[in-house]
């Protein structure tokens, strides 16, 4: 079964100016939903707010003429027949029998009339109309026939402050008087509503543009945005396919993404110097193994033209082994530092007596000065840091072999060793040929013998310093050199107390 990469093109890929534009749109359209609910609220309030105001007084003013009229009824009332007020009652109610006991009177109230001054201001209008019921729920006074089929609102305890309803187009403003009367006027609001319907759809229609304007806005800007990362993915990309020399142009970048630029251009300067030093690193092994091989090779086609004595066999032998010895050695060195450079397969360190590690590595290299007749001193503070103990001896042998082959007939090398709060400070002193200042910074460069060294660079591959210090950079450390031509050499190497870096 056939399984789709994870970069193929044919799958769908996340793209971050959708994800912008997307995130971009949902705000956008949250904040103008959200803006123009609360301004159609706004309009819709002060719409009501108006039409209330405006019934609010007119039942002030039929609330008035009703008072004015209803008093007048009571201070005057006789029924078509002139008969006094006590005999005034609901013609509807059979008149008791005689002898029987008469039910408490009631006095039964009539429609009444409201002054021109008001009723005119319903008249000249459909809109508005009024209604006033008795607290028997009689209506007493109306502005229309239909105004019968109007319900009459539910009073709510001894409330006679005004209060308003809404039924479909129409909107009513009524209140109770102290004796439960309750006075209601209404008007068809039909208009206003349309009006806030318009109101509403001129809203959405603004939102809407809005809405159009700021994506086609947001798009543009995420493209002016990724503009630059689509150029700086280019220029990676370049260099991914071998120009290692180019670099990201940060000049018209904004800040964020020009220090996303100087970290990547940093990189490819490391990573370009990392290849140079391997295409050097590589024709320097080459070469090196190319003497060696030549040297074997010649020596065997010597030996087969024609017939040798045992001697000249022997001699041949004996370059084909020092030629071998000598890429035996190379090997080793070259192994060694890839197993550094790789850096890992490393046992944990352990703590490390530096002092008897180096009084055991000189008294290794003595039979080696003994022959040149040159001296070495010591003078060591006790000190015990972590480590591997082979690797730190493989940096002691290297640095006293140097100082002895590159030393003067009769001359001497003294180890000093003294410790500070953060290094135990080891420093080998020669009284050597020295090193050119334009050498010097190059001496623990891989392959890299100075013009003093050549000569004398029989066994010597140019990769013990290289070796050196990977080793110290492998445990934390440091090392240095400081020379002066004639005067000898002095190597300074800096052992961390604390645990190798991670």
């Amino acid at each position: 079964m056939v399984t789709a990469s994870k970069n193929s093109p044919h799958l769908p890929q996340r793209s971050i100016r959708l994800r912008l534009q997307l995130w971009f749109g949902v705000l956008l359209a949250g904040l103008l939903v959200g803006f123009g609910i609360a301004v159609y609220q706004l309009q819709k309030i002060a719409t009501m707010t108006r039409v209330d105001t405006d019934l609010d007084q007119r039942a002030d003013l039929v609330g008035i003429a009703f008072r004015g009229a209803n008093m007048r009824e009571l201070s005057h009332p006789r029924d078509e027949a002139g008969k006094p007020p006590s005999l005034l009652e609901d013609p509807s109610k059979p008149l008791p029998a005689p002898g029987a006991r008469r039910p408490p009177e009631r006095p039964y109230r009539r429609p009444v009339s409201l002054s021109s001054s008001v009723t005119n201001l319903f008249v000249a209008t459909n809109v508005y109309f009024y209604a006033v019921w008795g607290k028997e729920n009689i209506l007493l006074a109306q502005s229309a026939p239909n105004a019968r089929d109007i319900p009459k609102p539910q009073a709510e305890g001894w409330e006679t402050r005004i209060q308003h309803r809404s039924r479909g187009t129409w909107r009513d403003a009524y209140y109770f008087t102290e004796m439960r009367d309750c006075v209601l006027v209404g008007r068809d609001i039909a208009s206003d509503l349309a009006g806030l319907h318009l109101y509403a759809w001129g809203l959405a229609a603004i939102g809407g543009l809005i809405l159009a304007l700021g994506l086609g806005g947001g798009f543009l800007f995420s493209g002016l945005l990724l503009r630059s990362i689509h150029h700086i993915s280019d220029t990676a990309l370049r260099i991914s396919e071998g120009n290692l020399s180019e670099r990201i142009p940060t000049d018209d970048m904004d800040c964020e993404l020009g220090q996303l630029a100087d970290v990547l251009n940093a990189t490819f300067a490391r990573l370009d110097a990392a290849f140079a030093r391997q295409q050097q690193f590589t024709a320097d092994a080459a070469h090196e193994l190319r003497t060696p091989l030549a040297v074997i090779i010649s020596d065997a086609q010597t030996a087969l033209r024609r017939e040798r004595s045992p001697e000249e066999y022997r001699d041949t032998i004996r370059a084909c082994e020092e030629a071998a010895q000598d890429m035996r050695r190379l090997a080793e060195s070259l192994l060694e530092l890839a197993r550094m450079d790789a850096g890992g397969g490393q046992e944990p360190p352990t703590p490390v007596d530096l002092a008897r590690l180096l009084r055991e590595h000189v008294e290794r290299i003595r039979p080696l000065a003994a022959l040149r007749d040159i001296q070495i001193h010591l003078d060591l503070a006790p000190a015990t840091v972590p480590g591997h103990p082979e690797q730190m001896g493989r940096v002691f042998t290297n640095l006293l072999s140097n100082a002895i082959d590159y030393n003067t007939p009769g001359g001497s090398v003294r180890v000093a060793m003294r410790t500070d709060p953060r290094w135990a400070v080891v420093t080998v002193e020669d009284t050597g040929t020295g090193i050119d200042p334009e050498d010097l910074p190059h001496i623990f460069d891989r392959f890299y013998r100075t013009s003093r060294t050549r000569p004398v660079a029989d066994g010597h591959s140019g990769l013990g310093l290289a070796i050196c210090k990977s080793i110290l950079d492998a445990h934390g450390g440091q090392i240095e050199a400081s020379s002066q031509p004639g005067q000898g050499t002095v190597f300074t190497l800096r052992w961390p107390w604390g645990s190798r870096p991670a």
